[in-house]
């Protein structure tokens, strides 16, 4: 790049050069606006854990401010400040088909009730009759807009009871069309920073990186010359944003390449870029004990995923995410969770059918108390990361995480969800929301709060008399 050219020169030709490259073209453009002093941008992360929760273990002593943390929302202490849970909710499902798991993920995701079914898969699969809340509001909220990719689909397990669409799915583009996640971390890593390549994310670089990586390469090899043209072009302050975004791609391809015999890893046999789990369907008429546990590698995934998720973010390749654990029906096996004996490998949704002992209960906890744990650290990393403004990546990133059912039995009322987010989102964090005893609302109300939030004041989701107006009290007025 000839640095005696005037600046608008300069840019021009660099962007002629960078082709197709759209998440290089995105970072520069990043870079101008944090340079100019635009606000970061704001993000939207929808976590999903499976099988609602025990109740006596999860709601907290307490309401508004003053209230003292369950057991299981006790690993949120350190982000408290910025959490807010969420009472007196229920999904919308009045005059809906389909099973407890099936219609309640559905219903979660597009808040309009399910008329059909999909033919066989045990006949209680719903199909979903709008699009998902993730993808109105990428279509709604300028905040949410102008990256590469428009949103990502991801998913650490996609074991369930039959073939079923509806547990297997969090996003919809429109009535029954679900957008499939990714399940393999590496997968989620190649389809956004493929971006970076020349030419874009086309099938044969995509290979091409595929077999990159199988030789420990890295995606910045593929964008050299066009990240030396932008750091020839950039202002100095800029080549520190820069570095930052080179630095974030670097952090997760060693998470990605990491030794698989440390203990960190559970000892896999295969690298981590391709993590190999059970297929095992666990028969509701078995006791539920397997020889194989599922929760080392479950969390594995769950940690490349959030890796790549972090830079994704930090570059602002993607604003819109959701996440999902398993489905509602899942078959993931836990070890150490069984009360009478840590030995035993028990499955979590089919467990969850058995009696309510006092075993089963505390194992059912205890998984709960596994997804809490694995979410708040990633907050906790997300509050330690800069992004390109100076600021910190939970600033401004709007985190739901909810759940398809309130409890194993399927009930759809008392949803326990719960809303994180930085001081950039509006969050009025460190609080209990409830309705002061007018009754439960929609969960579409959340999602209008939320929306409101992300600067589109006047959204709707659901059929027009599954929701009423935007809860009160837990966004700042804009």
């Amino acid at each position: 790049m000839n640095r005696n050219l005037p600046y608008s020169s300069s840019r021009r030709r660099f962007l002629q050069k960078i082709g197709a490259a759209a998440g290089m073209l995105a970072i520069f453009r990043g870079m101008e606006r944090a340079a100019e002093g635009a606000p970061s941008p704001k993000r939207l992360l929808i976590v999903q854990r499976p099988v609602g929760t025990v109740y006596e273990n999860w709601w907290p002593q307490g309401t508004g401010t003053s209230f003292t943390l369950s057991r299981i929302l006790r690993p949120f202490e350190p982000v408290r400040d910025r959490m807010v849970v969420l009472r007196d909710l229920k999904l919308p499902y009045d005059g809906s088909v389909g099973g407890g798991h099936e219609r309640g993920t559905v219903l979660m995701a597009t808040g309009r009730r399910t008329r059909q079914l999909y033919p066989g898969n045990g006949g209680d699969d719903p199909m979903a009759e709008g699009a998902s809340v993730d993808q109105l509001l990428v279509k709604q909220s300028p905040d949410l807009q102008g990256t590469p990719i428009a949103s990502l689909q991801v998913s650490c397990d996609k074991r369930a009871d039959t073939p079923e669409v509806s547990t297997r799915h969090m996003s919809y583009s429109g009535p029954r069309s679900p957008m499939t996640p990714y399940y393999q971390p590496l997968d989620v890593y190649q389809r956004v920073f493929g971006s970076l390549m020349p030419g874009g994310t086309t099938s044969d670089n995509l290979e091409a990186l595929a077999r990159a990586r199988r030789q420990k390469k890295s995606v910045l090899d593929f964008a050299s010359r066009d990240l030396g043209r932008l750091h020839e072009l950039a202002p100095s302050a800029q080549r520190e944003m820069l570095d930052a975004h080179v630095d974030a791609i670097r952090e997760v391809e060693k998470e990605l390449d990491a030794d698989p015999r440390n203990a960190g890893f559970c000892g896999m046999e295969q690298p981590p870029e391709i993590v190999n789990v059970s297929e095992y369907i666990d028969p509701y008429s078995s006791n539920h004990v397997v020889r194989e546990r599922d929760d080392e590698k479950h969390a594995r995934i769950g940690a490349l995923h959030f890796a790549v998720l972090k830079a994704a973010f930090r570059c602002d390749l993607t604003r819109v995410v959701t996440f999902q654990w398993a489905p509602g029906t899942n078959h993931v096996s836990f070890g150490d969770y069984w009360p009478p004996d840590s030995n035993i490998f028990k499955v979590h949704h089919t467990t969850s059918h058995d009696p309510d002992t006092r075993d089963t209960l505390e194992f059912l906890t205890r998984v709960e108390e596994f997804y809490a744990n694995k979410l708040v650290g990633f907050l906790k990393e997300l509050a330690a990361t800069q992004d390109v403004n100076g600021g910190t990546l939970l600033d401004t990133t709007l985190v739901p995480y909810v759940t398809e059912v309130g409890t194993r039995k399927h009930n759809w009322d008392n949803m326990p969800w719960l809303l994180f987010g930085g001081a950039k989102t509006g969050l009025l964090g460190g609080r209990v929301w409830d309705n002061g005893g007018r009754g439960l609302r929609s969960t579409n109300d959340v999602w209008m709060a939320c929306a409101g939030a992300l600067r589109v004041p006047d959204f709707v989701i659901g059929d027009d008399d599954l929701h009423t107006t935007a809860i009160q009290g837990v966004f700042a007025p804009a």
